[in-house]
Order: C-alpha cells, then structure tokens, then sequence
C-alpha cells in the first residue's frame, strides 16, 4: 500500500521575490553538526555539499524565494552544471537535493513547473523577505511623510492655511493626487481641494445657487 504523499504549504507565496539578494546566513555549527554533512563524508560524496550550498544560493533568487524549480535542466544550470546534464542527474541520486521536497506554492500561474523547498531555507528566506518588507514599509512611510508636508505646504501657498493643518483633509489630497498620478503643485493641490471639498458655490443676488 503506498503511503499518502505529506503536502507541505510553502511560507511564501508566488511573487515574493529578493531580488536584491547577496546575504543569507550560514549557522556553521548546525550545518557541520548535520546528518547531510555526516551522509556526504559517509558516502565519500563531499562534492554534493558544494552543489547542495550553490543551490541553496541560487534558491534564494528564485520565485518564491527559498524554492527551486523540480526541473533537471533548470537544476543543472543553477548548480553549475551547465550542460553536464549526467553530472547533475549523479549529484541529484548522490546528496545534492538532501532535505528538498515538492512543496505547494499559492498563487502559482497554471501550468508552472513544479517547486522544490528546504524546511530551514525556507525560514531563512521568510525572515529575509519579512525584512525586505520592513524597509519598503518604512520607506513608504517616509515617503508618504514628505508628501504630506509638500501638500501642506501648497495649501498653505494658496490661502487655505486652516485646511492645511487638518490632518485629514491633508491625507485625502495626498490620495487624490496618488492616485490621479500627479505631481505636488499648486495648481495640482488646488483642484484636489475643488474635487475632494466641492466646488465653491456662486450665490445669485436674487439668492438661488448657480
């Protein structure tokens, strides 16, 4: 009877990207204390530790990060195979893919070739990408933090002083103009005011709206 197939849900969803990668850590102890080292020394397949750190590398620039691609032509390029495609055929059967699964990935285009994850790079790579997404928070903050301060500025510049120091009004402008893709100017500034607050109303003499 062949067992269930165990589905493993991968941290990371298609798109979640480092594309900036240079750093991951190595934990040193834990790797030279692991049961791959002590197999590949076992098997007098040291090679396979070299191939296995390559493509721990690699990994971490593919889509998701900390996945590769369950493909052999794909695996022997980033492994540095090449066109050695029986090279890496010998270094998959040996230790090379120690501690790899096929894992599922959310949001996966149809049609995608199959993944492969690693427990603990598949940590690794979260925590980094958990970082990356920090730093982009922060930077939008700050960013979204300057705007504000150009748009009261503006208002200020045209005569509407009191609005400017209404923070929610300031917040509404700085959405309007995001989202209609305009620069902070103005005259920019001074339409957002007229479509968010409504055009002033001209009053007749004989008292109607016109």
């Amino acid at each position: 009877m062949t067992g269930a197939i165990e589905f493993w849900a991968y941290p990371l969803r298609h798109g979640d990207r480092l594309p900036n990668f240079d750093w991951m850590p190595l934990y040193g102890e834990q790797l030279l204390s692991s049961r791959f080292v002590a197999k590949a020394i076992q098997a007098d397949r040291r090679q396979d530790i070299g191939t296995a750190v390559l493509l721990w590398c690699a990994a971490m620039k593919q889509n998701p990060a900390g996945t590769l691609p369950d493909d052999d032509v794909e695996l022997a390029r980033l492994a540095g195979f090449g066109a050695d495609l029986g090279g890496w055929i010998e270094a998959r059967a040996g230790l090379a893919l120690y501690g790899w699964r096929p894992t599922h990935i959310d949001d996966a285009p149809v049609g995608a070739v199959a993944r492969l994850g690693h427990t603990l790079l598949s940590e690794i790579a979260e925590g980094q990408f958990r970082r990356k997404r920090g730093r982009e928070r922060s930077r939008e903050v700050a960013q979204i933090g300057m705007q504000k301060s150009r748009i009261r500025a503006k208002l200020r510049e045209i005569k509407h002083a009191k609005m400017a120091d209404n923070g929610q009004a300031v917040e509404l402008i700085a959405e309007w103009l995001r989202d209609n893709d305009l620069y902070i100017t103005a005259d920019n500034v001074r339409v957002a005011v007229e479509e968010i607050m409504g055009a002033p109303r001209v009053v007749s003499m004989g008292g109607r709206e016109v």
